[in-house]
């Protein structure tokens, strides 16, 4: 019933959208309906815009780059990640030489939204710079936009003392709008913003303010979006009965489907007031939400719970289990701080510094300029020496701890690590007999957990070591290896796409781990793959296109560029079998 209700209250208008489209110059009216529609329901703005799609191309280029504009926002509006610049640099350019006032604004408004999608911070700060330099500014919405968004970008960014005049501004905006529901999500972020920054009576001051003022709206929405945050920040304080009771709206609406935040709460709360029980149930709970940190957070909670109880056995099993998640929770933050810009603020500042310098030089006299391009010179040559020193000083350390890395970790999936670990098993069974004849209770327990750890290790590299034989077995009867050591035919790109996917299924993510230590071209890696898969050195030659003499350099590079010195494509070889 809703959608057909729907579907009449539409149908009127997108009948007169396609009929008013037939004329020419007549594209710009249903446009401006769709405008209006965007900000309540972008999704009937989408479906009206897609049935205008082929009508438009008869239109004036100003309703066709219009007609683009609304495309992005009402993209935008209903929460559809931007994935490409390309439709808004054209409606940019266009507005740009139109010096559009009316238009820009927003236009360098939601180009900032499709950068920030994108991840380019700096960019995306700067149209929404721009997009504040050149709004009305009585146009209050689009000005709370545009700096909750440079706010959200500061916060996230770790640039936090700007963030929270911005905020302030966001929320006067609001103010002036008379939007209490932009008023709500002002206050929640300058509390937001005031945590970050370890000021913790501001933080809930300001948190507690957004709840009253969602109470007054009487929006139970609101106040599970505020409390559900100040709940974690609760908890983070370690304030846990604080934190359960600020979930306690959420917990109505959510009934028996707990969300993790809710079960972490939970569970640091009962396990505070000693009610194991509970804190057992929201611990498991935790284990099987789909986040690794609320499963790295979960299984430390069993840990301690089983230790507490005395099951040693078990809290071995959940640490186990914590370490794992705790190491792909470490590598997930690694890869998002990589992400992540840090210069948002000078970027802007550094574009006006260019500018002033430029300005400047124009106006000093030739001599002048000469001299202090001159020391220019001198000194960035300089610097530029000591900081490519420092940088590949910086790159030759950290090579070094990569491959050091790669060492551990094949020593702890090798069968040397096995034997060591059965010579160890076997102390400590000696040593078990020897302190079963005396009464010291808890050495036996630790002498036998860690027993129980290294016989579990064991099973793990063993059944580690059996899989991938396994995996080699399959991946050498495949037909994507056959091809490659028996077809004369021509090798194509899908082809080594497809020789990729194997050895990286078959070799734990080979590609990647190989990158990760050197950025090679397409034919060095062609040629480490044919190595790792024992094609003879002739076939290779041939595979990739190149002489034997230029496949015998390759390798000799890649050895001196991975491990810093010289060595020969033996050596190379060698690496690449056994990485």
């Amino acid at each position: 019933m809703r959608t057909l209700r729907t579907l009449l209250l539409f149908f009127p208008l997108l009948l007169l959208a396609i009929v008013s489209c037939g004329k020419r110059n007549d594209g710009l009216p249903a446009l401006q309906r769709v405008a209006l529609l965007a900000n309540t329901h972008p999704d009937s703005a989408m479906a009206l815009l897609d049935s205008l799609r082929d009508s438009i191309f008869l239109q004036p280029r100003s309703v066709r780059m219009y007609y683009d504009l609304l495309t992005v926002k009402a993209r935008d509006k209903a929460y559809i990640r931007h994935t490409s610049d390309s439709l808004i640099r054209n409606v940019l350019r266009y507005y740009e030489r139109q010096d559009d006032k009316k238009h820009l604004p927003e236009t360098y408004y939601y180009a900032g939204r499709v950068y920030s999608d994108l991840g380019d911070a700096p960019q995306a700060l700067n149209y929404f710079i721009r997009a504040s330099e050149t709004a009305d500014g009585k146009d209050y919405d689009l000005l709370s936009r545009i700096y909750s968004q440079i706010g959200t970008l500061y916060l996230y960014q770790a640039v936090y003392d700007k963030a929270l005049p911005v905020f302030r501004k966001c929320y006067q905006y609001n103010l002036l709008e008379g939007d209490s529901t932009g008023m709500v999500y002002a206050i929640r972020n300058i509390g937001r913003t005031y945590s970050v920054l370890n000021q913790v009576d501001s933080a809930l001051y300001y948190y507690k303010e957004a709840d009253s003022l969602a109470i007054k709206l009487g929006s139970n929405f609101l106040r599970r979006r505020v409390n559900g945050e100040l709940s974690a920040y609760y908890t983070q304080l370690g304030m846990y009965k604080e934190a359960y009771e600020s979930m306690f709206m959420e917990r109505q609406k959510i009934g028996k489907n707990d969300t993790a935040s809710f079960c972490c709460t939970a569970a640091r709360y009962y396990f505070s007031v000693n009610q194991i029980d509970s804190a057992y149930y929201y611990s498991k709970r935790m284990t099987e939400m789909e986040r690794y940190s609320y499963k790295k957070e979960g299984y430390e909670g069993l840990a301690r719970i089983a230790r507490l109880r005395g099951n040693y056995e078990k809290a071995f099993e959940y640490f186990d289990k914590y370490l794992v998640y705790a190491d792909s929770t470490s590598e997930l933050v690694r890869t998002e701080a990589v992400r992540k810009i840090n210069a948002l603020y000078n970027y802007q500042l550094r574009e006006e510094e260019n500018n002033r310098l430029q300005m400047q030089n124009r106006q000093q006299k030739n001599y002048i300029v000469w001299i202090t391009a001159s020391m220019v010179v001198a000194v960035a040559l300089f610097f530029a020496y000591r900081q490519n020193r420092k940088r590949k000083e910086e790159g030759r350390i950290n090579q070094l701890q990569k491959l050091k890395a790669l060492e551990e970790q094949k020593y702890r999936q090798s069968q040397e690590f096995i034997e060591e670990n059965k010579k160890r098993i076997a102390e400590l069974e000696k040593e078990l007999q020897e302190v079963r004849t005396t009464s010291d209770i808890s050495r036996q327990e630790l002498l036998h957990a860690q027993k129980l750890s290294l016989e579990k290790d064991n099973e793990q590299v063993e059944a580690q070591q059996k899989m991938e034989q396994e995996a080699v077995k399959a991946f050498q009867t495949s037909a994507i290896y056959i091809k490659f050591y028996e077809t004369d035919d021509k090798i194509l790109e899908e082809d080594w796409s497809e020789l990729i996917s194997a050895i990286d299924n078959t070799y734990r993510n080979f590609t990647q781990r190989l990158k990760d230590l050197y950025p090679m071209n397409e034919v060095e890696l062609q040629v480490c793959l044919l190595l790792k898969i024992d094609m003879p050195f002739k076939r290779i030659a041939l595979l990739v296109l190149r002489s034997k003499q230029a496949v015998t350099s390759i390798r000799k590079r890649l050895y001196k560029k991975v491990f810093g010195r010289e060595g020969t494509p033996d050596d190379w070889d060698r690496f690449i079998r056994n990485f």
